[in-house]
């Protein structure tokens, strides 16, 4: 009999996504899923054939951009170490309250079963019980675990700075040196306060041993941690390391959705088709940052009145509208909400603030990017993008239009960025991750599967 597959997600577009995919894909292949996540995913969630579990969610607005800025807090690593903080680490004990009697539910109907763990790896949750917290009621010893990463590596390497910086990787000497010296720097200085946050959240939900290592580390780097780490992307789209985790396997991104025969296609949709030798540039900040004077905006003024370039802009959610007092160029179209799949079908150049779902979306359709981000985790996203070779990194949050002009410019005009994203676009898709994932599964099940 196969595992249960026993799902939990941060409820974040960008954290449940691919995991819902994924949790899809084993229901598919004859796994029982249980999913745990808040109400807002429920009906996703049964929808993908999987039992739903809920988990109520506490941080509100109290870690969005928009809250920090009024706070006034300076957007710099104090400022991450505390949205850190505020996201992953004060809500874990009462995620774990639910998450526990969840496991003790699905314990209770599959007594005989072997369950497995697939989280995403920024949710947590298996780390209390590997620290000294009681495992759920029915178990007898710690469940097989699986962790999904739905960013890039986070891993603490002698070859890579800390996380967060966007440095390149470097592991000649002199650059081991400056990693080490960063870690100390960092660690003792802007994120002690992170260190303790995680000390005093691991002791919050019961744990009898004082957690070693740093935290944005620890459940990356070793077996007290996941069994295994996957990671969404070919080992081509993330630094090679020396010391790289052996818990860690690469499966590819994920493959793209498909486009749904229901979509509604806006009424200029055929300007899009017909393009003729019009270059098209897709420009989305995602569905977090609705600050659009940061990127989406500047796109727009950049390439006003080009006739040779239509600029679509998606603004990330359904409703949502530029001010009237925003002037919307005539070679340009905006709308609310659409499929990334279906807009970077027929897109030369991808502009975006660098998310990973970006980044992956970007991969997937072989489509060349130019990436403007700073915040969370998007300069590390963006570095990455650089390395592989198919995106354009402007190192900025806010990138000048001359900025933009001259990184659209560049990726139009030098072919190696296309050839890149089109030669990752078929490696990704030889990977064929959702079997890469499921072997993982099957490594950890404890029968193995016939051959």
């Amino acid at each position: 009999m196969k595992p249960l597959l026993f799902f939990i997600s941060i409820p974040a577009e960008g954290h449940t996504n691919p995991l819902l995919a994924i949790a899809e894909s084993m229901v598919k292949r004859g796994y029982t899923v249980a999913y745990v996540c808040s109400a807002g995913y429920r009906d996703k969630i049964i929808e993908a054939g999987a039992e739903f579990f809920e988990m109520p969610w506490g941080w509100n607005k109290s870690i969005t951009e928009e809250e920090f800025d009024h706070l006034k807090v300076p957007v710099n690593l104090e400022r991450y170490a505390r949205q850190f903080a505020h996201i992953f680490f004060h809500p874990l004990p009462a995620r774990l309250h639910y998450i526990t009697r969840a496991l003790e539910a699905v314990r209770a109907r599959h007594s005989g079963r072997q369950i497995i763990i697939v989280e995403d790896s920024t949710s947590l949750s298996v780390l209390p019980f590997r620290y000294g917290r009681p495992l759920p009621l029915g178990f007898s010893q710690m469940p097989r675990t699986i962790a999904i990463s739905p960013t890039a590596l986070m891993t603490q390497s002698q070859d890579t700075a800390p996380f967060y910086l966007g440095l390149p990787p470097d592991s000649s000497d002199s650059g081991r040196f400056r990693n080490a010296s960063l870690y100390q720097l960092l660690h003792d200085g802007i994120f002690k306060p992170l260190v303790e946050a995680w000390k005093e959240t691991l002791r919050r939900c019961g744990c009898t041993t004082e957690p070693t290592g740093k935290p944005l580390y620890v459940w990356y780097g070793n077996h007290l941690a996941y069994d295994k780490l996957v990671m969404l992307c070919s080992p081509s789209l993330e630094y090679p390391l020396s010391d790289m985790p052996d818990t860690i396997e690469f499966a590819g991104c994920l493959p793209q959705r498909g486009i749904a025969r229901t979509l509604q296609y806006p009424g200029w949709w055929q300007e899009v088709l017909r393009k003729g030798n019009k270059k098209v540039i897709f420009v989305s900040q995602g569905t977090v940052n609705k600050d659009w004077r940061e990127l989406l905006i500047p796109t727009l003024e950049a390439f006003a009145g080009r006739e040779d370039i239509l600029v679509i802009a998606a603004l990330g959610f359904r409703g949502a509208a530029l001010p009237d007092t925003i002037y919307v160029p005539s070679n340009a179209r905006v709308i609310d909400y659409f499929p990334y799949d279906a807009v970077l079908l027929l897109a030369d150049v991808f502009v975006s603030n660098g998310g990973y779902g970006a980044f992956s979306h970007a991969v997937m359709n072989g489509v060349a990017s130019v990436f403007a981000g700073e915040r969370q985790d998007k300069s590390e996203v963006a570095m990455r993008a650089e390395w592989a070779g198919f995106a354009y990194n402007l190192k900025t949050q806010r990138p000048t239009i001359q900025a933009l002009q001259e990184a659209v410019n560049t990726v139009l005009g030098n072919p190696r960025f296309k050839q890149r994203a089109i030669e990752l676009k078929a490696e990704n898709e030889a990977m064929d991750s959702m079997s890469r994932i499921e072997r993982v599964i099957e490594s950890l099940s404890e029968e193995s599967p016939p051959s």
